[in-house]
């Protein structure tokens, strides 16, 4: 058998265990050693207390008396050390404050690995997230992803905090068993039995909480989705009075993730309420076996109460720890098959090759569609450095999807994308994109002030504050920045909630001015601005041809009148190009458009 195919067996017998193998390492292996010293001087400690009493009892007949004790004193002769009182106590006071210090050491241990383990999982959601292609995004629940990221990934932390919990109470169970079965096998066999029993009870629980789990993993996904769509569209629910309508829906989901929390809470109530009586039970009759059948001692009772006692505390230990696991189960599961979807639509692997300056970008037979819908039918498209150009079209004729693939962020089904005639597979992305700058028709406003979205979080020195007014000026926003209480520390609300759609507009222009790009792409960016403010940014853009290539999307023709190559396109293909007053002249519908809008 390989290597592999040993993997393989390993994660399809032992899944849990390997999930967290994964993600934990070496680190998982070495908290079980140490729980399991620690439960080791636990047993040797407790089993010290049967010599002592016997030692107590008649220090001359005790060595004689049982086989443990008979270890005991074997062992201590090695070291020429005399078996009294008061050596014993010893003894056991060492062996428990060794058993507290390596407590110490494992609890400690144990919160590290766990936390780590929690912050590799959203890592590599978050990795994931940024590596997610744009077509796949687009139809991917946000709920999901918010509840992914937060908590489920706490839950999962939750879950394997009581996966530790359960293998670290079997191997106590192990421990005690051990120790037992050198003693008394007869009371071993009882441990047995008793586990088999419990466990069959707590069979049906499992069940129960592993169903309901997933119900509640579901809740949090719905839940999660329709708050992000209730903050998103705040003002639209507000206004229309339809915010009561959501808020009832939301308020659904949560009574349902109520009541299933309630039912798991149920469930792990019944099982910590049969839990002592059912132990109580079992000791009762174990005791009772070992009086009448095997008329066993007072010492043999002794150790069957210390280890009885101590084994059915962690057997049941282990059953309630292994059923809170099972209540996070649902969020493993969400957890592995959302990181499973980012990894499987991942954005195309990055090249190598980078462009150090965007002398000419290249579209050969461009197709491109997202099911059986084809938006993108055979573009063929140069756009030469430090050129303008300018898409117009009806709604949905493909111009956005066309600026997308320009950006990079759209897979092409087929065709050839290159830049400086390299192909685009072959382009360090990420060197490539940071010369782009992106504005589109839904301004981005970050939850920060607003010398932060201009500048993405730039340091304050005075070169970068200077640049920013600088640009603060070029996007028309002088005054505005001037009349906020606060300048440039304003705070400007989730998704600029403080300020107007005509304002997030231009600072989402100040931003890409801010960054000193090489391409500029306007998708109707100047669509939520007044007439004065759109005539203001008009200018600034028309002022910036000839230093940087500006690709626009636009319905207002105004905007892209000095373009210096305007393409027509219908059902995503192009179907004219020219300048302003040679397409007027070519296209009856471009010359329709020019004639609506008085130009």
């Amino acid at each position: 058998m390989t290597i592999n195919q040993l993997k393989t067996l390993i994660a399809q017998r032992f899944e849990a265990l390997y999930f967290f193998y994964t993600y934990m390492g070496n680190r998982l292996f070495l908290l079980l050693i140490f729980n399991f010293l620690m439960a080791f001087l636990d047993g040797i400690g407790l089993m010290m207390f049967v010599p002592l009493l016997q030692i107590a009892d008649d220090p001359a007949a005790a060595a004689d008396s049982n086989q443990l004790t008979a270890w005991v004193t074997q062992g201590f002769a090695l070291f020429n050390l005399p078996l009294n009182v008061y050596i014993m106590l010893g003894f056991i006071a060492v062996v428990f404050v060794l058993k507290a210090v390596c407590g110490f050491f494992t609890q400690y241990f144990q919160s590290v690995t766990i936390q780590r383990f929690t912050g590799k999982i959203r890592k590599n959601q978050i990795d994931g997230l940024t590596n997610l292609s744009y077509k796949a995004f687009v139809s991917t629940d946000a709920g999901h992803i918010q509840n992914s990221l937060t908590v489920e990934s706490q839950r999962i932390a939750f879950a394997g905090a009581q996966y530790i919990e359960t293998i670290k109470a079997g191997m106590l169970v192990l421990v005690y068993l051990g120790f037992a079965f050198r003693v008394d096998w007869q009371f071993s066999l009882l441990i047995v039995i008793g586990g088999a029993l419990t466990n069959f009870i707590y069979k049906r629980f499992y069940k129960k909480t592993k169903d309901l789990s997933r119900k509640i993993t579901q809740n949090n996904h719905r839940f999660g989705g329709g708050l992000i769509e209730n903050v998103s569209h705040f003002k639209y629910l507000k206004a229309s009075g339809r915010n009561t309508f959501f808020a009832a829906r939301l308020s659904d989901e949560l009574n349902d993730w109520i009541d299933n929390n309630i039912k798991v809470g149920k469930l792990s109530a019944l099982l910590n309420a049969i839990r002592e009586p059912m132990m109580i039970i079992i000791v009762c009759v174990t005791i009772a076996i070992q009086v009448s059948v095997f008329k066993s001692g007072l010492s043999a009772i002794i150790i069957i109460l210390l280890l009885f006692y101590r084994a059915m505390t962690y057997i049941i230990n282990l059953q309630t720890t292994w059923n809170n696991y099972l209540s996070s189960h649902g969020s493993k599961e969400s957890v592995l098959k959302f990181i499973a979807y980012l990894q499987d639509n991942a954005e195309l692997r990055n090249g190598s090759k980078v462009i150090n300056q965007i002398e000419s970008i290249e579209l050969h037979d461009i197709k491109l569609a997202f099911g059986d819908f084809k938006v993108l039918k055979g573009i063929d498209l140069v756009i030469p450095a430090k050129k303008s150009v300018a898409f117009v079209g009806e709604s949905g004729s493909g111009k956005s999807t066309l600026v997308n693939v320009l950006c990079s962020v759209l897979e092409l089904d087929s065709g050839a994308y290159h830049i400086n005639g390299i192909p685009i597979q072959d382009v360090d992305r990420a060197a490539y994109k940071a010369k782009i700058g992106y504005i589109s028709q839904e301004p981005t406003i970050f939850n920060a002030d607003i010398f932060d979205n201009v500048t993405f979080w730039a340091e304050r020195t005075p070169e970068n504050i200077q640049k920013f007014e600088k640009v603060m000026e070029r996007g028309s926003l002088k005054n505005f920045l001037a009349g906020l209480p606060r300048g440039y520390e304003e705070f400007l609300g989730h998704n600029g909630m403080n300020i107007s759609g005509g304002q997030k507009q231009r600072i989402s222009i100040a931003r890409e001015l801010y960054k000193d790009v090489e391409l500029l792409i306007m998708d109707e960016a100047t669509s939520a601005l007044d007439s004065e403010t759109e005539n203001e940014i008009r200018k600034s853009l028309e002022e910036l041809q000839g230093s940087l290539t500006i690709v626009s999307i636009a319905h207002r023709l105004s905007t892209i009148r000095h373009a210096d190559q305007i393409y027509l396109m219908d059902a995503g293909r192009i179907v004219a190009n020219g300048n302003f007053e040679e397409l007027k002249n070519k296209s009856d519908y471009f010359r329709k458009l020019t004639d609506l809008q008085g130009m």
